[in-house]
C-alpha cells in the first residue's frame, strides 16, 4: 500500500508522524510525506515529496492577509487553511498524483491532505498533533475549508479514523467529545538528527543534586529565554540540561549545553523538564514519567500547559525568573512526579505504532 503522511511545514508536525511512518516502512508499505521541502533535516532521510512555502515564507504572506497566528484563533485558522492551502495546492497535487495514494494520514494541522484525499478519491485519517481544538481557531478553519472544497468543486470526504496520542486523563473538562473513529498511539520521544543542530554527549548527573531539563522543543527560537530559564534553574541549585548550542548558553559546572539531543536520550535520570508545553516535548516528557514547569509561548501550548497543570504533572510559569522556584516545588512535591508516573502508565497501555497501523488499515477495508 502506498500511504502518503501530510503535515504542516514545522518540525513539531512532522516528527510525531515518523514512528507511524516507520512502521509502515516497517511492514512492507510505500510511505512518503507530503510538506516544505524546509522540513528535510527533520525527517532522516524518509522520502520527501516536496510541496508549498516554509512556514517563515507562510507566516509572513499571512501577516499582510489576516494579522498575527501566534495563538489558536482567526489568524492561525487564515495561516493553516487559506494561506497555507492557497500556495500548496498546485504543487501538492502534482505530487500527489504521481505518488498515487491508497490512503492519506494528515497531521491535525494539515489542510491540505482532506482536500487531495477529496480529489484523488482515496481514503484519509488524521493524527492529533495537539488537543482537541478550541471554538475559536475551529469554527474558523472548518469555515475556510468548506470554502476550499467549493471552490475546487470537490465534496468533502468524511476522515476515517483518528489517530490520538493524548491519554484520556490529559482531557480538559471545556474540550469537546471524544471524536469518532479515535485510535490510540503511544507517545514517545522521536530520535532524529539533524545535520545543522549536531548533538553532544550527555555528561553524567553532578552528584546530589536534581537534575533539569530546559528545551523549548522545535518550535521556538528563542535563545535569551533559554538562557535566562537555564541560568534560574542553576540559581535554584538544579545540575542542568539544555537543547542548546554552547553558542547559546554558556557552560558551567551546573551547566550542560546538549543541542539538539534527542528526548530519549535526555529524559532518563531526569527529574523535571522545563519547557513550553510543545506537544511533542510534553507528551514525551509526561511518558518517561517525568512532571514540568511549562512556560507557554504560542500556538497550542497554552491549552497543552493546561492540561498538564489540570493533571496535576506540572505548574505553570509567565516570567522565566520564576521557573528555578517552581522546579523546586515541582521536586520537592512528590505529587508531581506521581501523577506524571500516572500519566506514563496510561501511555504505556496505549497502541504502539504498528498496532495502531493495523487498526487505521482494518478502517480502510
Amino acid at each position: 500500500m502506498r500511504i502518503l503522511f501530510g503535515a504542516a511545514p514545522g518540525p513539531g508536525h512532522v516528527l510525531p508522524l515518523l514512528p507511524l511512518a516507520d512502521a509502515a516502512v516497517a511492514a512492507g508499505h510505500d510511505a512518503a510525506f507530503l510538506t516544505a521541502d524546509s522540513m528535510t533535516p527533520y525527517l532522516g532521510g524518509r522520502r520527501l515529496l516536496p510541496a508549498g512555502p516554509s512556514v517563515e515564507e507562510l507566516i509572513v504572506v499571512n501577516l499582510k492577509r489576516a494579522g498575527s497566528a501566534r495563538t489558536l484563533g482567526p489568524g492561525a485558522a487564515e495561516l493553516l487553511a487559506g494561506t497555507r492551502v492557497d500556495l500548496t495546492w498546485d504543487e501538492a497535487l502534482r505530487q500527489a498524483q504521481r505518488h498515487e495514494p491508497d490512503l492519506i494520514v494528515s497531521e491535525w494541522f494539515d489542510f491540505v491532505a482532506p482536500l487531495l484525499a477529496a480529489r484523488l478519491g482515496v481514503p484519509w485519517a488524521a493524527y492529533a498533533s495537539s488537543g482537541p481544538w478550541p471554538a475559536e481557531f475551529a469554527d474558523p478553519a472548518r469555515e475556510r475549508t468548506r470554502g476550499q472544497h467549493a471552490s475546487r468543486s470537490l465534496t468533502p470526504r468524511a476522515r476515517i479514523a483518528l489517530l490520538d496520542p493524548f491519554p484520556e486523563s490529559l482531557r480538559l473538562p471545556t474540550d469537546t467529545a471524544p471524536e469518532p473513529g479515535r485510535i490510540t498511539v503511544r507517545p514517545g520521544g522521536v530520535t532524529v538528527e539533524v545535520t545543522a543542530q549536531p548533538s553532544r554527549p550527555v555528561p553524567p548527573r553532578v552528584p546530589g543534586l536534581p537534575r533539569a531539563l530546559v528545551t523549548l522543543g522545535t518550535s521556538v527560537a528563542n535563545p535569551s529565554l533559554v538562557a535566562d530559564l537555564a541560568r534560574s534553574v542553576d540559581d535554584a541549585g538544579f545540575d542542568v540540561l539544555v537543547t542548546a548550542g554552547p553558542d547559546q548558553v554558556r557552560p558551567g559546572p551546573r551547566v550542560h549545553p546538549v543541542g539538539f539531543a534527542p528526548l530519549p536520550e535526555l529524559l532518563p535520570g531526569v527529574d523535571v523538564v522545563i519547557g513550553s508545553a510543545g506537544s511533542g516535548t510534553l507528551l514525551a516528557t509526561l511518558a518517561a514519567g517525568v512532571p514540568s514547569v511549562l512556560m507557554p509561548v504560542f500556538a497550542d501550548q497554552p491549552p497543552n500547559a493546561a492540561r498538564a497543570v489540570h493533571r496535576g504533572a506540572a505548574r505553570m510559569i509567565d516570567d522565566p525568573n520564576d521557573v528555578g522556584v517552581a522546579a523546586r516545588r515541582v521536586v520537592d512535591d512528590p505529587t508531581y512526579r506521581q501523577a506524571a508516573r500516572e500519566v506514563a502508565q496510561e501511555a504505556a497501555a496505549m497502541n504502539s505504532p504498528r498496532r495502531a497501523l493495523t487498526e487505521l488499515l482494518t478502517s480502510c477495508r
